[in-house]
């Protein structure tokens, strides 16, 4: 047993390592977040990127050491405890979600090679068949999108839930003020993301839904 646990460690090593370099750059250090001890640990990078941090699909969370330095104690908890949110999903729901995003990516693939084979369309191909690929292939891809923006939502939910209501609105208020002006940046944020108000709108329905349940 532990030979496997020591097996499953080394992958998920060399597994956060291979996707940070491949996202990111390299790791830079691994190590707790503001030295909490008891939670998971952190593989740190240092890059000018967007990105704040990231979970990866092996359980692990990465965090952009340039990013997270500028930021206060209460914002740099709320993108840790977003990225923790991520990893506290039970596996089978972890699973659901990247076989989303791989059915997205595949729809992505065959969306574009509708478009490429409507370009043949004069030429004699059949109308039907491309417009059908070009159906499922945005289908694949909606799911997607709606599986990616429930998962965001439950994150920060958890977020929330650590921080408060208060420190998760300011925190997420500086974060936003921080982040990249790109358009491409602030076109996946509104499609990828919920607004901090609903999120704490949501939180409040649930715990409603809660004292209801219990009462």
């Amino acid at each position: 047993m532990q030979t496997v646990e020591r097996a499953s460690d080394k992958f998920r090593d060399w597994f956060t390592r291979a996707f940070v370099r491949l996202y990111h750059g390299p790791v830079e250090s691994v190590g707790s977040f503001n030295g909490y001890s008891d939670e998971n640990d952190v593989y740190w990078f240092d890059s000018d990127s967007a990105a704040f941090g990231q979970a990866t699909p092996v359980g692990t969370i990465v965090l952009n050491q340039q990013r997270m330095e500028r930021l206060s104690d209460e914002a740099a908890e709320l993108v840790y405890r977003h990225e923790q949110g991520h990893l506290d999903r039970l596996p089978v729901f972890r699973g659901l979600f990247w076989g989303m995003v791989l059915n997205g990516a595949i729809g992505i693939y065959y969306f574009l090679q509708s478009l490429g084979y409507s370009l043949l369309i004069p030429f004699g191909v059949p109308v039907k068949p491309v417009a059908m690929l070009a159906g499922v292939s945005l289908m694949l891809i909606i799911l997607m999108a709606v599986a990616t923006r429930l998962e965001e939502l439950a994150a920060d939910l958890h977020a929330l839930q650590s921080l408060g209501e208060e420190e998760f609105l300011e925190a997420y208020a500086e974060i936003t003020d921080e982040g990249s002006d790109s358009l491409h940046v602030r076109i996946v944020n509104r499609v990828q993301y919920t607004d901090p108000v609903n999120v704490v709108k949501v939180n409040r329905l649930i715990v409603r839904a809660k004292d209801f349940y219990l009462a």
